[in-house]
């Protein structure tokens, strides 16, 4: 029994370095997003106080708004990164499936074209099967910088075309640590005019110009694009916070279970030296 006891606080002992490896690894990843998507917002602030310097006359709000297009429109999934959060999945799916059951095309529409980014397509595929929809598959590499959104979005043709209407899921970050599963209608229309080669820099080179107008499309160009970036950041942040509680939790129930079998161990080996002490005082005719 002690020799099992040893082997279970051995086997303990040996994974627990990973388990704090891997937490502090997701710990890492949550907080370098949550520092980018400060980076996004103050690149955002910027450009928006570029725009109000322009003349009035120059910019067309219009064009920042999705028009009530009746075509059919895009569900952007964004799934897990990593993995090691089922759950994490299962509630996009759950999102998915109340939407897709409510979803009642006119018409002049049809079915919504999905896109599921994600590492584990193995999640969606039974629940695309049960629901007779096809999805394309995109796999999630994405890095968290903004080279990397841009080439994401070159690999969904579908948002080249601006008639479409375009539907976020993902999971919203909470400081709850626990996963959101939201709902999210594209603010700007998408600019498919990705520029070839892609930057080598942290953002986007600098736009000289004198042109109101051309500002002002570069801007909402960017800016429709960082709104996608936004997102894909707050799902990998989402993610590692609830990777980090669970890696928390196993943790926590690691340190309980070595301290237990430490215990117990020690309250066998007493016991066995109390045994050994006493056959030596029989055999030493100290006591019967």
């Amino acid at each position: 029994m002690l020799e099992e006891t040893k082997k279970r606080l051995e086997n303990i002992q040996a994974i627990e370095p990973y388990l704090n490896a891997m937490r502090n690894t997701s710990l890492g990843a949550w907080k370098t997003a949550l520092n980018r998507i400060n980076s996004i917002h103050a690149y955002r602030a910027d450009l928006l106080n570029i725009l109000e310097t322009l003349t009035v006359s120059s910019i067309n709000t219009a064009t920042f708004l999705q028009d009530n297009l009746e075509s059919s429109p895009v569900w952007l999934v964004i799934g897990s990164q990593k993995g090691l959060v089922s759950n994490f999945n299962r509630h996009l799916i759950h999102l998915l499936q109340n939407e897709m059951d409510s979803y009642k095309p006119s018409s002049a529409s049809a079915l919504p074209e999905i896109y599921i980014i994600t590492n584990r397509p193995s999640y969606y595929h039974h629940f695309l099967q049960e629901k007779e929809t096809q999805a394309n598959i995109i796999p999630f590499q994405y890095d968290l910088t903004f080279k990397s959104t841009l080439q994401l979005i070159k690999n969904i043709p579908a948002l080249a075309d601006k008639t479409k209407s375009v539907q976020y899921f993902y999971n919203h970050y909470t400081k709850g640590h626990f996963p959101v599963p939201t709902k999210q209608a594209m603010q700007s229309p998408m600019d498919y005019n990705v520029p070839h080669p892609l930057p080598d820099e942290e953002w986007l080179p600098y736009l000289l110009d004198t042109e109101p107008g051309i500002i002002q499309e570069n801007i909402f160009e960017i800016l429709s694009w960082l709104e996608f970036q936004e997102i894909l950041t707050n799902s990998i942040a989402s993610e590692n916070a609830f990777r980090h509680r669970i890696l928390e939790e196993a943790k926590n129930n690691t340190d309980r279970l070595i301290n237990e079998l430490t215990i117990e161990i020690s309250i066998a080996r007493k016991k066995e030296i109390t045994k050994e002490i006493q056959e030596l005082a029989v055999a030493a005719g100290l006591t019967q």
